[in-house]
């Protein structure tokens, strides 16, 4: 519970796999949600205390990443966007790589420098340099459409045959 700040809107991702820990703004609507969440959490009488895990199941434990999973899987297949057991379809981890091409992309539209970026990413989602940030941006036609945008010369103002006088 203490890793999750919703009046500052704040995550906290503790122990990750290089050992490193960082603090990730989230959207206001997910800040909503986590806030319905704990609230959910305390009409069940599941712990409040600050070492209580955040997500629990009905045994007032912390939820497995298997667990984790197999809910998305099921939740997937519920809604259609996922075939039966061995047939490709969305995946948990998939939310990472949308995030990353969901950011680029908005970075391309509101004309930021994109390169000076990139470290930002890196550091959000919780790598050490950039090559492995590069895994999750896979291309999409909106972000070619962007970036190619961003590469066409602009229209130079027609000066006729002066340029070629000396």
């Amino acid at each position: 519970m203490a890793d999750i700040d919703l009046d500052e809107g704040l995550l906290t991702i503790r122990k990750t796999k290089f050992h490193k820990s960082r603090a990730i703004p989230i959207e206001p609507d997910v800040t909503r949600a986590l806030a319905a969440y704990v609230d959910a959490r305390r009409r069940y009488r599941h712990r409040t205390d600050p070492e209580a895990p955040l997500f629990v199941n009905e045994w007032h434990r912390s939820c497995s990443y298997g667990t984790v999973v197999a809910t998305f899987l099921c939740i997937a297949r519920r809604a259609g966007i996922r075939g039966a057991p061995g047939q490709q379809g969305p995946r948990l981890h998939d939310a990472r790589h949308s995030f990353a091409v969901h950011r680029l992309l908005a970075w391309y539209r509101d004309g930021g420098d994109v390169q000076a970026r990139l470290p930002l990413l890196a550091t959000y989602m919780g790598h050490v340099c950039l090559v492995s940030t590069q895994v999750y941006l896979d291309i999409t036609a909106e972000l070619l459409h962007e970036a190619a945008r961003r590469f066409h010369a602009p229209r130079l103002p027609d000066v006729g045959d002066a340029i070629c006088q000396p």
